[in-house]
Parts: C-alpha cells; structure tokens; sequence
C-alpha cells in the first residue's frame, strides 16, 4: 500500500510533443522542476499531472524526453494520454492538432488533489507561490487568480530551482495585469506613454488599476478601475494634485464618488465626478513621495458593450502650486456638462439595473494560473468543450465561477508566476492575426463579442453558463497513464 500522503493541490497541463513556441520541452523540464522542487522544499504534497493530447507519430512520449523525480518525494508526476484515434473523433480534427480546453478538463477530471491548479508548460513557480499554498488556507469557496510575469527566454538550464528564480526575477519583461499587459522591469508601474495623462518628468507616475490609454476623441485618456494607484514624487510642500476628469458611461444617474485612500485603508476624502471637471487633491505637508490610492465608493453600472466598468475617465494628472495643509482634501473645481453615453459607445446595458455585481474579472493569462477546489470545478464542469480554436474559453469558466457563487480571490505581490517568453507571445496584433488563420482554415472560434453577450447573460441572471455534459473530460474512457 501507498504512504505517499494525499495531494493537497494537483497541477494539470496540457501538451504534446510539437516544440509548440520552440524549445519546448527544456521550457517544460523548468516548469516541473520549480514546481517539484519547490513542493519538496516547503513540505506540500502534490501532483503534477500532464495531459499528453494527440501525440505526434515521429515524436517520442513527453515522458521520456523530460527529467522527472524519483521515488519517495512528495510531488508524484502523472501523464494520462489521449490518442490521435480520440482526437480525430472531435470536430475539425485535421485542422486543429490540440484541443487544450479539452485536454485540460480531462486532467482537472482525473486530478486527486483537494486543490486543481491549470495552468501551462511553460510557468515557473515562485518560492512565495509555494509558501502561500503550503499553508494549507485556501478558500473552498473561492478560485484564485494571479498576475503573470513574462521573463526573457534565455533561463539557466539545467540549473538549481534558486538560479532559475533569480534569472527570472532579473529578467522580467512585462506584467499581465486585470487591467491589461505592458512592459515592466518589475515595479509593476505603467510605462508613461506618448502621449499620456501624466508628464514623463513630473514625479508621478501610474500604478496598478489603469486601464491602457484610449485617444478616440483625439486626446489621451484612461479609465481608473475600482481601485487605482498613483505613484508620486512630490517637487516641494506647496503644491497640491490637479485632476481633469469626467463620468463615464458605467457612472449611475451620470455621478460617480471618487475616494481617497489612507495607509490604513480608511476613506480620508472623497468627491463626486458628475459631468466634466477639475478635481484638486490636497496632500497633507508630510506626504513628499509615497502612494496614493483612489477607489469607487460604489460599483456602477454593466456595459453593452464592454466588461469593463468605466465610471470616470481622466485625462490629465499634473501637479499645480498652491496652499498645503494638515489633511487630506478633496475638491471639485469646475464642472461641465458631460457626455451624454445614451448616444456614444460604449453604452449601459439594458439589463443593467438587473446587475447584483457586475464585477471585471481578472482573466488575463488566466490559462495560466486558475486555482479552485477539485469540487468547484467538478460542480462547473470545467471549461466550455467547444471543439474550435479556444480563444476566451478560460475566462468564460472564470466567469462561471463567480456566477455560480465562488469569490474571486487575486493573488498580489511577491507572490508571483513567471512566464517563459517563446514565439507566440499574446498581443492585440496577434489576436487578429490568429482571427485569420482560424477564417482560413474554417475553423469556428468565440470572438471579444460572443464572449461579451455569456458574460451579460451572466450578469442579468446571476447564474453561471455550463457548456459541458456530464461527459464533460472524457469521462468514462479508458485512458493510458505513466506515473512517477
């Protein structure tokens, strides 16, 4: 009879032997040996368990390419095999070789632990990852959620697990953040982009909580989400923060409450963005540098068009002379009619008033860090099993989660998860370019906008869409697996 002790999480990968992105399997041997020797090292059982899907004719098994550990740890290694006979039984079998969606569910199906991590090959694990988890104090009733850091392709290997975090660690190259991704050294900051609603040389710069500049209309702007951030260097005592802004389409009856933040998290000021206007934000003569974060007193309202939730727009962040005092001020300036979002894009759903929460999720790279118990996902079926190109399918089971009751839980730093750069990074550019292949080759996928209206049914009903049958994973096929 087996010791080894239950797994408290089970990883689940999908692959197969193409050299997808090139280099594939040293990218992989990195994944596993941060993953095996870091759950050694913090004491956490585990398993790591690979879905070999498809695997090709001229190519050895995975197993047999990658160093895998010996007897005895606590991380056991697993790799179920799905055929190309099974594969080939799917829809458009011979212009799509891996259905990872798929692939997943049949691990997540097959998976022991009490926790199912999915993600991908080419993740490395952080020490603080690790330690988090080994705590053993994850939520039941929620699913986990991280940002994800892309590091420069040229990592150690073979190497011990210390060198290739320090690598990582000093070689980052940019952030996948809720509110989008851009490049980073790691501070996590937003470059100040040409043009943008903060100077270059002013001594401000912006945190997490911006969403990406937007220039339509003809000038900068960005939209902050629930909580944003503003990194300040302040030039001397006498000068307060000048902010021009205006309510967007998601502010209900046109206002939206702007909050301030203390270090301790209290509220220290607040004011109402109705309309355009100028808001001056008083710091107190002490706060020469440090953080400021600005919140939305309530959420607003559900979009048509977007799943975002835009309640305020800001076009320009800039410091202005002026008196100082003792406390924290925040005040409106000027007002002007605003925009009138019943005639402009993007606009309030009618279903708006319907919204219990209409939250924006954090789903981007979620394919490559969502963490829920073995029990939600079997109550959620997993991802949707669309045999087509899977573009928004792991942030649809996001939203499914949330919908079916599951707290979204996103994990901040150091907690953190590398990224190995290859060829087919994600970017705006390649998701039209992927578009067109897949018309090409008549291969169906969910585009921005499929995706938008589950999300609204989501949010009208409160309930989570399950795509999947009860034979959702395979179930019930006998399928070959290797252990270790």
């Amino acid at each position: 009879m087996s010791t080894r002790p239950q797994p408290y999480i089970s990883v689940v990968v999908a692959a197969r032997n193409d050299n997808h992105g090139g280099d594939m399997v040293r990218r992989m041997q990195a994944c596993v040996d941060s993953w095996v020797g870091l759950a050694a090292r913090f004491g956490m059982p585990s398993e790591f368990l690979v879905v070999e899907w498809n695997p090709p004719a001229d190519r050895p098994p995975l197993h047999t390419e990658l160093r895998l550990p010996g007897p005895g740890g606590l991380c056991s290694v697993r790799f179920i095999e799905v055929s190309r006979e099974i594969h080939h039984s799917l829809p458009f079998g011979n212009a799509i070789h891996f259905h990872q969606m798929i692939a997943k569910n049949v691990g997540v199906r097959r998976a022991a632990g009490e926790f199912v991590l999915a993600t991908n090959l080419d993740i490395i694990f952080s020490a603080e990852l690790m330690r988090y988890l080994a705590e053993r104090r994850l939520d039941p009733k929620a699913f986990y959620r991280m940002d994800r850091w892309d590091i420069a392709r040229e990592i150690p290997s073979p190497a011990p697990i210390d060198d290739v975090l320090a690598f990582a660690s000093n070689n980052l190259k940019r952030v996948c953040a809720r509110e989008g991704t851009w490049d980073s050294s790691g501070d996590g900051l937003r470059p100040v982009e040409t043009p943008d609603i903060v100077a270059p040389d002013s001594g401000l710069r912006l945190g997490r909580g911006w969403y990406g500049v937007e220039d339509s209309d003809g000038f900068a702007k960005r939209s902050p989400g629930p909580l944003a951030e503003i990194v300040f260097q302040r030039p001397h005592a006498g000068c307060h923060l000048l902010i021009e802004a205006d309510s967007g389409p998601s502010a209900r009856d046109g206002r939206a409450e702007w909050q301030v933040l203390d270090s301790a998290g209290a509220v220290a000021a607040s004011a109402v963005v109705e309309g355009r206007c100028r808001l001056r934000l008083t710091l107190p003569r002490g706060e020469l540098e440090g953080t400021l974060r600005l919140r939305h007193a309530a959420p607003g309202l559900g979009l048509k068009e977007d799943v975002r939730l835009l309640e305020v727009r800001v076009f320009s962040i800039r410091w202005e002379r002026g008196p100082s005092g003792d406390r924290w001020g925040f005040d409106v300036e000027e007002r002007a009619p605003g925009v009138d979002w019943t005639r402009r894009f993007p606009s309030v759903s009618p279903h708006a008033a319907a919204m219990r929460d209409p939250l924006y999720l954090h789903t981007n790279g979620c394919g490559d860090f969502t963490m829920m118990s073995r029990d939600a996902w079997l109550a959620l079926r997993g991802y949707p099993e669309f045999p087509i190109w899977p573009t928004h399918l792991d942030a649809l089971l996001c939203y499914a989660a949330y919908h079916a009751g599951f707290a979204e839980v996103v994990l901040e730093d150091p907690i953190r998860i590398f990224h190995i750069e290859h060829q087919a990074v994600w970017t705006p550019e390649t998701e039209e370019e992927r578009r067109e292949r897949a018309e090409k080759r008549g291969i169906p996928l969910v585009g921005y906008s499929t995706f938008i209206e589950h999300c609204q049914f989501m949010r009208r009903f409160n309930v989570p869409l399950i795509f999947c049958g009860a034979g959702w994973g395979l179930a019930g096929r006998d399928l070959p697996e290797t252990a270790f």
